[in-house]
């Protein structure tokens, strides 16, 4: 769900109505609470989620892509550019082309390298 919304928002259009209740869905099966407590020297509030282990991290995984999507860095949202790979990222750097400059950079700049030097 949460590529088919990025997807469209790459392509400027609206994310799907199901994609986007999706993800709000998936944080309403465990909401987090923030619960108050004592550590011994301040009160502090962490946010915390009960249930299954599996519905927990659907929720934690749904709320952080919610707040992608909402942020305005989501426009900087690419498409890694290694011929096999179908990975979408938030570049570092507005130049990096690849997902993982060490997987992806590194496979295209071998092949390409490969391909220099067999027709040589």
């Amino acid at each position: 769900h949460t590529e088919a919304a990025l997807r469209a928002l790459l392509d400027g259009r609206r994310p799907p109505e199901s994609a986007l209740r999706s993800l709000a869905d998936a944080q309403r099966a465990a909401p987090a609470v923030r619960v108050p407590v004592w550590d011994g020297t301040a009160v502090t509030a962490p946010p915390r989620r009960t249930g299954p282990l599996g519905t927990r991290l659907a929720a934690l995984l749904a709320e952080a892509a919610a707040a992608l999507l909402a942020d305005p860095a989501v426009a900087r949202v690419k498409e890694c550019e290694a011929d096999d790979c179908v990975l979408l990222f938030l570049p570092a750097h507005p130049r990096r082309r690849w997902c993982s400059p060490a997987r992806c950079g590194n496979r295209t700049r071998v092949a390409r390298h490969y391909r220099r030097h067999r027709s040589s």
